[in-house]
């Protein structure tokens, strides 16, 4: 029999996480770079922590269960829900809180290309920043992330939900209609206009406020600002959204982003805790959709009985970035993170090997010793073939007087040294 692995889930041997490991290491570096410390939740969560954000699309995505007590539990959808009880229940954190957590979610959806049931997310939050510049303060390291990692045919769209709310005001739906015509706006990409045309009308939505809703979508850049100030004017909150998204124009430059950002209507981003500005990070080439996403989320804290507590944040998709990034880490050239194979010339100086490959590892030299009793032929077969750039050969007469080859393997040179020079020549 032979036995698989859970649809939507991937296996990813060693060539493949090391580059997911360039990935992480840089994203992870930009980061840090911009003051957000690392924190993790566990895995699992209350049943009714994953469900305290509502929404019927989120629960149906949730991976729900009961332990052997009884108690219901699930998997985490998304990193910001954790966060929010966390905050919740630690009052005494230093404000503005800015943390990163770089850890697997999982989402029972329909698998396709770069979306899996499991999968990572590098997501960054600022927690009691109720400034505009905190949202860009998120927006901005995203982005540094991915021009360390080599990405620069991306824009960021960006949206305000107010601007939202103050659009659906006018249908008369109740707070859950709204909910529901943002989630149908959310899969506006995937379903295109006539199919959100038709769950609009499946909501009782009349033709002509469906169809208005759908203009609406249509608008970017200053033409969306006009439309606002044309046709939603009396709306309080639409203008409040207004004035945030000309805030976020006029400090973009500052942040580093000037001429990366567009006011995009059609962004509406599905989740039900977002109050504010919401971003989504698309690639201009590869179509795959979304490679970061987020937004502000000021009462979510609240919902886990915090007080209340202002909280913006963007998440980048890890598996996406993967798919885009994948040939170009590996044409640059990913080496084993060994940097030097000890090759035994006979078993007779095998244990010496062994010694060495170990003092190498002290003195700060990623080593391994051959542990198979190969020829040197096979042994040196086996470094290229791994990538491993550097091989010490070790004889009789190296053990003898201390004095041993280091081969360059990609040029095939060898330079006499003892041990203590081999650290500076590998680095």
């Amino acid at each position: 029999m032979k036995f698989g692995r859970p649809r939507g889930t991937r296996d990813f041997l060693p060539d493949e996480m090391g580059v997911r490991r360039v990935i992480l290491d840089k994203v992870r570096n930009a980061f840090e770079m911009h003051g957000f410390e690392e924190m993790d939740t566990p895995a699992i969560e209350l049943w009714e922590v994953l469900a305290a954000k509502g929404g019927d699309e989120v629960e149906r995505q949730i991976y729900r269960f009961q332990d052997k007590g009884e108690r219901w539990l699930g998997l985490r959808f998304d990193l910001t829900v954790p966060l929010a009880r966390v905050v919740a229940n630690t009052p005494d954190l230093t404000k503005p809180f800015k943390r990163f957590n770089i850890s697997k979610v999982w989402r029972y959806e329909e698998p396709q290309s770069g979306r899996f049931r499991e999968f990572v997310q590098a997501d960054i939050d600022i927690v009691g920043a109720a400034r505009i510049e905190a949202d860009l303060e998120c927006v901005s390291t995203a982005v540094d992330a991915l021009r360390a990692l080599g990405l620069g045919d991306f824009e960021v769209r960006i949206n305000d939900r107010k601007i939202l709310d103050g659009m659906v005001e006018g249908l008369g739906m109740g707070a859950e209609g709204k909910a529901k015509v943002f989630r149908s706006l959310d899969r506006l990409d995937k379903v295109g206009e006539e199919g959100v045309a038709r769950e609009l009308a499946a909501m009782g939505l009349p033709e002509d406020k469906a169809a208005a809703v759908l203009e609406f979508t249509h608008f970017r850049g200053q033409e969306a600002i006009d439309y606002v100030a044309r046709e939603l004017a009396s709306s309080k909150a639409a203008m409040e959204g207004v004035e945030e998204l000309k805030r976020i124009e006029a400090l973009a430059g500052a942040f580093g982003l000037g001429g990366a950002m567009r006011i995009d209507f059609s962004l509406v981003r599905g989740l039900d805790y977002y109050t504010g500005p919401v971003f989504e990070i698309r690639t201009k080439t590869a179509q795959i959709g979304s490679i970061g996403g987020g937004g502000r989320y000021d009462r979510l804290i609240e919902r886990f009985g915090g007080p209340p507590t202002p909280a913006t944040g963007i998440s980048l998709g890890v598996e996406r970035l993967y798919e885009v990034l994948m040939e170009k880490i590996r044409a640059e050239g990913r080496r084993s993170g060994t940097a030097v194979f000890v090759a035994s010339v006979n078993d007779a100086v095998a244990e010496e090997a062994v010694k060495i490959s170990r003092e190498l590892v002290g003195m700060g030299v990623p080593a391994e010793p051959d542990i198979m009793g190969r020829k040197l032929g096979r042994q040196l077969e086996y470094a290229e073939k791994k990538g491993i750039p550097y091989v010490l050969i070790v004889g009789p007469e190296e053990v003898r007087t201390g004095k041993f080859k280091l081969r360059k393997m990609a040029e095939k040179q060898e330079t006499v040294t003892g041990l203590q020079g081999v650290p500076a020549i590998v680095r």
